[in-house]
């Protein structure tokens, strides 16, 4: 079941889709990574032009404190915690491998670097989880990660701000190149229901530009100054790619639960 969940991220790795990998040290540069994440307010959702909308964001709770490597390890979900669905912890080199991904326009760039490992601003910390749905000795249904981050004052919600104003804006799509410099055009932005979950969510899927039609749908979570990023993709029908709504809720309740105690 492991190698199983081994394949499925090496597809996902050799798409040029990798998240990026944050400091277990808290200084936001192993192997040269920064991250961005992003959320949108979670009350009162919908469908928008690029993304799904909310309010604007409300600053984090000054008592909130952004966590640790280790603490983020604690936060991170484990296998067997959301039933139906096999959580793996990721190497440094997996997440290591996204590089840099650009955008030919500036805009772009925030939802164009979900597809490296750099990232602005950076985070103080990150954790990474892989995550894979329908496993048998044949078959992977979704595959995805999961990248908790801890920020500085104010990163937490410019990388909301940052991902709300290019969902809409790149809505028709962008030209892209992932981090081994290879063509990764997105063919459209869409909007998704995102789930009422944290500070503020957002959730959209890139539909990639490449005969393979794959769509990687993204719902990222802020809470307080953590911010949790999710994707998922299905390689052998993008239809039917999904972010598990168990899963989510249950890695938010764990982030949620660490920041209140850090709050404490």
């Amino acid at each position: 079941m492991k190698r199983t969940v081994g394949a499925a991220i090496a597809v996902v790795a050799a798409l040029g889709l990798m998240t990026g990998c944050g400091s277990d040290s808290g200084d936001g540069k192993a192997d040269g990574a920064k991250q961005s994440g992003s959320a949108e307010h979670s009350d009162g959702a919908k469908q928008g032009d690029g993304a799904s909308q909310g309010g604007e964001a409300a600053s984090s709770d000054p008592a909130a404190k952004p966590l640790s490597a280790s603490a983020l390890e604690r936060a991170a979900l484990t296998n067997g915690e959301v039933k139906g669905v096999k959580v793996q912890k990721m190497t440094d080199k997996e997440v290591s491998q996204g590089g840099s991904a650009k955008s030919q326009k500036a805009a772009c760039q925030p939802l164009a670097a979900l597809m490296g490992s750099h990232y602005d601003p950076a985070p103080k910390a990150s954790v990474h989880r892989a995550f894979a749905t329908g496993l048998t000795k044949a078959d992977v249904g979704s595959t995805g990660l999961i990248r908790i981050s801890s920020y500085g004052p104010g990163g937490a919600e410019r990388t909301v701000k940052d991902l709300r104003e290019a969902a809409t804006a790149c809505r028709g799509g962008f030209p892209a190149k992932d981090g081994t410099g290879e063509k990764a055009d997105v063919a459209k932005v869409t909007p998704l229901d995102a789930p009422k979950a944290g500070d503020e969510v957002v959730s959209f899927g890139l539909h990639d530009a490449g005969k393979e039609a794959v769509v990687i749908k993204f719902t990222a979570v802020r809470t307080g100054p953590q911010v949790t990023v999710f994707f998922g993709v299905n390689v052998a029908d993008p239809a039917k790619s999904e972010i598990p709504a168990a899963l989510v809720d249950a890695q938010v309740a764990k982030v949620e639960k660490a920041t209140k105690g850090a709050a404490s």
